[in-house]
């Protein structure tokens, strides 16, 4: 796995790796997979898709994350 992933003391990781226009950091101080998981269980993102900020998803509404949300991805 790509450190990429892990907070670096910056504060910041990535949730997904993907090309520049679809890929941002988010705010996560997670520094190994123990502590992402229970972020995703508990914490912030235990709501929020991975999806979720992606630019494409906003250009089209959340199309994309509305469709996996209804069952069809």
């Amino acid at each position: 796995m790509t450190s990429l992933y892990f907070d670096r003391g910056k504060g910041e990781r990535y949730r997904s790796l993907g090309c520049f226009p679809c890929t941002f950091p988010v705010q996560s101080t997670a520094k190994n997979v123990k502590e992402i998981i229970e972020e995703l269980k508990t914490g912030k993102f235990a709501n929020i898709a991975e999806r979720s900020g992606r630019a494409q998803d906003a250009e089209d509404g959340g199309g994309l994350e509305t469709l996996r949300k209804d069952g069809y991805m």
